[in-house]
């Protein structure tokens, strides 16, 4: 018998790879649900081990001629001892447990084969919609082959799916807000992504809402009038804004302001194929000695949100903040673009009211962008 492992995304393609290299007569031995963790990937993904069989048919011997079988009637001893053996091995009790394991095996796989997306209205409606909704085939397979197992009503397969997905994303902590310790936050991104806004929201609702005594400093040199965007956001905000052009004192200043709860770091925005500039930037970060958190716009496209999650992966962001989701209706792209690079999601800003127009995200809501509750039609 001839036994292989694979190893894939999807199993809908771990099962076309079986049917290629073993044939369609072939055996699923075992499936399960497993992670891997990609190269430069800091995060793992859902991905599928299986392994299957194929029984190796014995090709029949020709007829002997009369000569032959006078010299098999000479070796007849020999021939009885090895009938004997085989005999022997026939009636071994590990092969009789082999077929009812192969037996049980074909049972699952026909188990197996319902649950693969696809092979029912709720696989091929589902896959679609969430395909068109930005998440990616292999975890749309996963999502569905899933939520079918034990074949489920329609309705419980889609409330199935969304928990699936809510299952997947990751929260990160609001600890600007919460933290009991004082924070220090530097935030960087491309340039125009609303970062030193979402800085002042994110300050707002620390000061007023939860009375924590806030400072801001601004290391934006590069773009004008940088440093004077957040001086007036913290003015309004009754919140003392700093300017720090030499990133040599900067770990001084930070130092200095040992008295405040929360210090948020603005800095310049880096184009990710500027990487010149991103190395210049990394000094600052360094000096912050704090959490980083990576801003980008949630009008981006996923694929220049792969690049920039890549490019900026040098400063070990704790976690991505998407702003200016109401100026996009693709929201389900963004919960797609969460889980394609494995992000943990802090903030959402959604307008440019400061402090007003900063969410903290829930899983459920976000699966909801890609999942929504059905209509009820009266």
């Amino acid at each position: 018998m001839k036994v292989k492992t694979y190893n894939t995304c999807s199993l809908h393609e771990g099962l076309e790879d079986i049917k290629r290299d073993l044939g369609s007569e072939a055996l699923i031995l075992s499936t399960r649900s497993v992670s891997v963790r990609p190269r430069f990937s800091l995060f793992k993904k859902p991905a599928w081990e299986i392994t299957a069989a194929l029984e190796e048919k014995v090709e029949p011997k020709p007829e002997p001629s009369l000569g032959a079988k006078r010299q098999l009637r000479i070796s007849s001893s020999t021939s009885a001892a090895v009938a004997t053996a085989r005999a022997r091995t026939a009636r071994d009790s590990r092969m009789e447990e082999l077929i009812a394991e192969i037996s049980d095996l074909k049972k699952s796989l026909r188990s197996l084969t319902k649950a693969i997306p696809g092979k029912s209205d709720f696989g091929d409606g589902m896959f679609a919609e969430l395909v068109s909704q930005g998440i990616d085939h292999d975890i749309a397979d996963h999502l569905i082959a899933t939520a079918s197992r034990g074949n489920p009503a329609p309705s419980e397969q889609r409330s199935f799916v969304r928990r699936l997905l809510a299952d997947q994303l990751n929260i990160a902590a609001p600890v600007e807000l919460y933290a009991k310790t004082p924070v220090v936050s530097a935030f960087v991104g491309p340039t125009g992504v609303g970062k030193t806004t979402t800085i002042a929201k994110i300050a707002g609702h620390a000061a007023i809402r939860m009375k924590k005594k806030v400072a801001l400093i601004s290391t934006d040199t590069a773009r004008i009038g940088g440093h004077e965007q957040l001086a007036r956001l913290g003015g309004l905000l009754g919140i003392p804004t700093y300017t720090c052009a030499d990133v040599s004192t900067l770990k001084d200043l930070v130092a200095g302001l040992d008295d405040c709860d929360l210090i948020l770091i603005d800095t310049s925005g880096s184009s990710p194929s500027d990487l010149s500039r991103l190395s210049r930037l990394e000094p600052v970060t360094a000096a912050a000695d704090g959490k980083v958190h990576l801003v980008i716009s949630a009008t981006t496209r996923s694929d220049d949100i792969t690049k920039i999650v890549s490019r900026f992966q040098r400063f070990s962001p704790a976690s991505v903040i998407f702003t200016k989701i109401d100026e996009t209706d693709s929201k389900g792209a963004l919960t797609g673009d969460l889980l394609r690079n494995e992000l943990p999601v802090s903030y959402l800003t959604n307008g440019q009211r400061v402090p007003e127009d900063l969410v903290i995200p829930a899983t459920d809501e976000l699966a909801g962008f890609v999942v929504p509750l059905e209509t009820i039609i009266i």
